[in-house]
């Protein structure tokens, strides 16, 4: 009789919709609710599909930034193993004759860096590093305005429609103004 319900509990075990997350969230998703916590969890499905989303950008950002942080860091180590080798093969440089070295180090600095920045590999390096960044905020901003719908508060992009339109009103009182003047001058004379 003990394997019995052994045996029965770990079939309950194995029943996996008793246990399913989503499926709770299903559940919960349902009740009737008073706020925002309803409109949010309506989309739930979008709002992992925007993290999943952003967390590939950030992870893409990390991998781009690191190529980025490596083709620095050789070339400032490539510099100062130039300044070495100067250093060492110019017999005329000692430690009182300041800015001779520090000529030596500009240059290795100079010609290091400069050969970096012209380099194919940093300009793709640095392209893909802006690319993600840019990426990301428009991401954020994306999620921001969604919120923002949600929450009947106006978005950045609405924002910008009302003040287009200001300015626009803005520009045709000026032409009407001006127009005025002009007539009223015509008149007057």
């Amino acid at each position: 009789m003990g394997n019995k319900a052994l045996k029965d509990e770990n079939n309950n075990l194995n029943d996996f919709t008793k246990y399913d997350i989503f499926e709770r969230w299903k559940n919960l998703q349902n009740f009737p609710t008073l706020g925002i916590f309803n409109a949010l969890t309506k989309g739930y499905n979008e709002y992992l599909h925007d993290m999943l989303s952003l967390n590939k950008i950030l992870m893409d950002l990390q991998t781009y930034s690191s190529n980025y942080w490596l083709q620095m860091s050789k070339t400032h180590f490539q510099a100062i193993g130039n300044v070495i080798l100067k250093s060492k093969s110019d017999l005329n440089l000692n430690e009182a004759d300041s800015e001779k070295f520090r000529l030596l180090v500009i240059d290795a600095f100079e010609e290091a860096y400069s050969s970096l920045f012209s380099s194919k590999e940093f300009a793709i390096a640095y392209n893909e590093v802006y690319s993600k960044q840019l990426d990301f905020v428009n991401y954020i901003n994306k999620i921001v305005e969604k919120n923002l719908n949600l929450l009947n508060i106006p978005t950045r992009s609405e924002l910008d429609e009302v003040l287009k339109d200001l300015q626009e009103m803005k520009k045709s009182l000026r032409i009407l103004k001006n127009e005025y003047e002009k007539t009223r001058k015509k008149i007057n004379h």
